[in-house]
C-alpha cells in the first residue's frame, strides 16, 4: 500500500522549528535505558552535541545535590501515574560552572499491550524567570519588613495591601483594613478633606508629600510624614498607587519639646534667658514707636543657698516653683517673668505710664512673696533683693538692661537685702570693681598673698597671754596690706570664702605644728568660720583633714563663729557644732550681742566662749557713765555668760578705761591694741615662752 508521507515529513519539519525556535530541549527513554537528548537539551548547559553523550548518568551527575531525587522521581513517577505528566524544577551545572534551573516534563507512552515503551520529555531553560521570582519575593519581603509604613490602593482608592509595620503603628489588622477605602483612615474632619485635596493633587502632579494625622484602631492619632505616587505596569498605565510613610509621632512630639526648652525653663515653665531677651527687644521696639516706657527687673533671692543646704535640692525647686507662681499672679498678661538659671528671675514690664509705676508692682511682689512657704510641713519665709533698669532711660538694647538690673541687684543685697535700687551709671564702676576684686582674690590664692597674724588674748587682770586669733590679711603687690573688711565680705557673698577659709585654717594649724616642733609652747588658737563655711556640709570632714595633715591635736584649735550664723537653723547648728566639739575643738560666739538671740537656743550649743562685740565696748572710751545703755548690755551679757557657764571674751580693748571696767565687772579675758596689736608668727613665739607679760 502506498503511503502519502509528504504531509507528516512537512508537520515533523514544523514541530522541530518550533522546538528550536522555542529553545525548547527533548529527551527520550526507553525501557532497554537507552537515552535520547536532543542537541537543544544538550545546549542548555552549555554543551554541543558531540560533547555530552546520550547517557542517563551523565545527566544527573549535573543536576544539584539537592535536587537529584526530584531529578530520579521524574522517571519514577511516569511509571507510577502513567496518564499523568510529571514535572520537576531542577538546577543543572552549565559547562560554564554556573547552576541554571531548568523545568523538565516527562510522558509515559504504552503499547497496545499495555507495556511501557518509552518515556517522552522536554526541557526549558527557566533561570530568567526563576531570578525574577527571587527579586519579587526578596522584594515582597523588603516591603513587608521595611520599617515605614506602606498601602497600597487601586485607582479608585481602595486598600489592596498593607505591611506589617502598618499593622503595629495603626492596630489594624489586614482583615480589617484590606478593602477599605483609604478615606477611612482619616483621623478627624478635617484631615477626611485633606484626603480629598490628596487624591485630586496626585491625580493632577502625580505625586504628593506631606503630613498626615491618621487614626489608630483604638481610636487616637498617629502623625505620619508620607509620600504617595502612581504604580504603571508595562504599558505605562496606572494600575495602583503606593504610599510610603513613617510614623513621626514620637519625633515631632520630641522637637516641640525641644524647641519648648530651647526657650522655656524645665522646672518652673517660664521663658528663659533666649525668650526674655528676645521678648524685651520687641518690647524695646514698640515702646519707642509709642514713645513710653518699660522696666526690666532683676529679682534674686536672698540666701537661697541656706534653704537648699538645709531642706534639700528636691524642695529648694518646690520653693522655687512656688515663687514664680505668686509672682506670675501678680503681674499682667503682657507682661513676663523667666528664670534665669538657680534663683535668679527677671521681669519684663512693658507700657508703663511713667517710671513710678514699676515701684507698686514690686512691693505687691514683695508682699506676695514675704507670705510664709510650707516645704513638707516647715514654714519657711523668703525675702528678695531686686534691682531694677528702665528704657529707654537706661538702655535700649535687651542685654544691656539685664546687665544694668543686674548691677541695681547687687547694690539692693549690698544696702542689706530685702530692697530694690534703680540702676543708676555710678553702680557699672562699683560692679567692674567688685569683679576686679573677685578676680584679684582668685589669683592671691594661687599666688599665696593671704597669710596669717595674731592676735594675743590675755588676762585682763594679770596680762598673761591665754590664747590666740588667727587674723587673715592680704598682701597686695600693688595696693600693699590690706585689711579683711575690704575683701572678706565680698568672699563670703561670692562663696569665694569656701576656698579662702580652708587656705587660713591650714596656715594656721602648719604654724602651730611650727611653733610645736621649736619647742615653743603654745596656746589655743582661734580660726573664724564663716556662715558659708558652717553651711557647707564637707565642713567637718574638711577641718577633720586638715588635723591629721599637719599633725595638730583638736584642742590646739578653737572656732569662731558669729551669733547670727549660729541662731540661723539652730538644730542643724547645734548638730554642726557638737560633732566639730566631740573632735576635741572648742567653739565660741564671736559678734555676741549683735543679732537676736534666743537663750533657750543658746544653752544647746556646745559653745565654751561668747566674745562681746567691740561696738559695745568702742563706744566708752572715755567714762562708761556717759554711755548707760552699752555698759547695761556688757553687764548682762558677763551675767549671762556667768549663769550659763560661759567664758566670757571682750574684744576691741583700746584704752584702761575700757579694760578696769570689764575687770570690775567681771570679765577677765580680752584683746585688743591696749595689750597688743595683731603680730606676726615670729613676733608671737617670745609672748609664749612666757619672759613677758601684756600687762599695763
Amino acid at each position: 500500500m502506498d503511503v502519502d508521507i509528504t504531509a507528516r515529513s512537512r508537520d515533523r519539519e514544523r514541530l522541530w522549528e518550533a522546538v528550536q525556535g522555542g529553545n525548547l530541549g527533548l529527551f527520550e527513554w526507553r525501557p532497554s535505558r537507552t537515552v535520547f537528548f536532543s542537541p537543544e537539551f544538550k545546549a542548555q548547559l552549555g554543551y554541543q552535541d558531540h560533547e555530552l553523550s546520550d547517557a542517563l548518568e551523565a545527566w544527573l551527575s549535573r543536576i544539584h545535590h539537592e535536587e537529584q531525587g526530584a531529578a530520579e522521581s521524574l522517571f519514577q513517577a511516569c511509571t507510577e501515574q502513567p496518564h499523568g505528566r510529571a514535572r520537576a524544577e531542577v538546577r543543572a551545572r552549565h559547562r560554564d560552572g554556573s547552576w541554571r534551573w531548568i523545568l523538565y516534563q516527562a510522558t509515559a507512552v504504552y503499547g497496545a499491550h499495555g507495556r511501557l515503551e518509552k518515556i517522552l520529555g522536554s526541557s526549558l531553560d527557566i533561570t530568567e524567570r526563576k531570578r525574577a521570582e527571587e527579586r519579587n519575593e526578596w522584594l515582597a519581603y523588603a516591603v513587608e519588613q521595611s520599617p515605614g509604613l506602606v498601602v497600597i490602593s487601586d485607582t479608585e482608592g481602595v486598600i489592596d495591601y498593607v505591611n506589617q509595620t502598618f499593622c503595629d503603628v495603626t492596630g489594624f489588622s489586614r482583615d480589617e483594613i484590606v478593602g477599605q477605602a483609604t478615606g477611612f483612615l482619616s483621623h478627624e474632619q478635617e484631615a477626611f478633606q485633606k484626603h480629598g485635596e490628596i487624591w485630586q493633587a496626585i491625580r493632577t502632579t502625580g505625586i504628593w508629600e506631606g503630613e498626615l494625622t491618621n487614626r489608630k484602631r483604638s481610636g487616637g492619632s498617629y502623625l505620619e510624614r508620607a509620600r504617595i505616587a502612581p504604580v504603571r505596569d508595562a504599558s505605562g498605565e496606572i494600575t495602583h498607587y503606593i504610599k510610603l510613610a513613617e510614623d513621626i509621632t514620637d519625633k515631632r512630639a520630641l522637637m516641640e519639646r525641644l524647641e519648648y526648652l530651647a526657650f522655656h525653663d524645665p522646672l518652673t515653665g517660664l521663658p528663659n534667658r533666649n525668650l526674655l531677651l528676645d521678648r524685651i527687644s520687641q518690647a524695646v521696639a514698640q515702646s519707642q514707636r509709642e514713645q513710653g516706657v518699660l522696666a526690666v527687673v532683676f529679682i534674686d533671692l536672698d540666701d537661697f543657698k541656706v534653704v537648699n543646704d538645709s531642706l534639700g535640692h528636691t524642695l529648694g525647686d518646690e520653693l522655687l516653683v512656688e515663687i514664680s507662681r505668686r509672682v506670675r499672679g501678680i503681674l499682667r498678661a503682657q507682661d513676663t517673668i523667666a528664670r534665669f538659671g538657680g534663683d535668679e528671675f527677671v521681669l519684663l514690664l512693658p507700657r508703663l505710664d511713667h517710671e513710678e509705676s514699676v515701684i507698686a508692682v514690686i512691693e505687691r511682689i514683695q508682699a506676695a512673696i514675704g507670705e510664709p512657704v510650707w516645704l513638707d510641713g516647715k514654714e519657711v519665709r523668703v525675702t528678695v533683693s531686686m534691682g531694677i533698669a528702665m528704657s529707654p532711660e537706661d538702655s535700649d538694647a535687651a542685654e544691656e538692661l539685664v546687665r544694668h538690673a543686674d548691677t541695681a541687684m547687687y547694690r539692693a543685697k549690698a544696702e542689706g537685702r530685702r530692697c530694690y535700687q534703680f540702676y543708676t551709671p555710678e553702680m557699672d564702676a562699683a560692679l567692674q570693681e567688685r569683679m576686679e576684686l573677685d578676680q584679684a582674690m582668685r589669683v592671691a590664692l594661687d599666688e599665696g598673698q593671704f597669710h596669717v597674724i595674731y592676735q594675743p588674748r590675755v588676762n585682763l587682770s594679770t596680762g598673761a597671754v591665754l590664747s590666740l586669733e588667727a587674723l587673715v590679711r592680704w598682701q597686695h603687690p600693688i595696693r600693699g596690706q590690706l585689711a579683711p573688711d575690704r575683701f572678706i565680705p565680698r568672699a563670703e557673698e561670692t562663696g569665694f570664702i569656701l576656698s579662702l577659709g580652708p587656705e587660713i585654717l591650714r596656715q594656721t594649724c602648719i604654724q602651730i605644728r611650727t611653733w610645736k616642733d621649736q619647742g615653743v609652747p603654745t596656746v589655743p588658737v582661734a580660726v573664724n568660720l564663716s556662715a558659708c563655711e558652717l553651711r557647707d556640709p564637707a565642713v567637718i570632714s574638711r577641718i577633720r583633714t586638715v588635723l591629721h595633715e599637719t599633725g595638730v591635736d583638736a584642742g590646739d584649735l578653737e572656732l569662731e563663729i558669729t551669733e547670727s550664723a549660729a541662731m540661723h537653723h539652730v538644730a542643724e547648728t547645734a548638730h554642726k557644732l557638737s560633732e566639730l566639739s566631740e573632735l576635741g575643738l572648742l567653739i565660741a560666739i564671736d559678734d555676741f550681742g549683735t543679732a537676736y538671740s534666743s537663750l533657750n537656743y543658746l544653752k544647746r550649743l556646745p559653745v565654751h566662749a561668747i566674745k562681746i562685740d567691740r561696738s559695745f565696748i568702742a563706744e566708752m572710751e572715755a567714762n562708761p557713765a556717759h554711755h548707760p545703755e552699752d555698759a547695761a548690755i556688757i553687764r548682762a551679757i558677763i551675767a549671762m555668760g556667768e549663769n550659763l557657764d560661759k567664758q566670757v571674751i571682750a574684744e576691741g580693748i583700746e584704752n584702761r578705761v575700757q579694760r578696769d571696767f570689764l575687770v570690775d565687772n567681771g570679765c577677765l579675758e580680752g584683746q585688743g591694741y591696749f595689750f597688743s596689736p595683731p603680730l606676726l608668727p615670729q613676733d608671737v613665739a617670745p609672748l609664749l615662752t612666757g619672759i613677758s607679760k601684756l600687762n599695763k
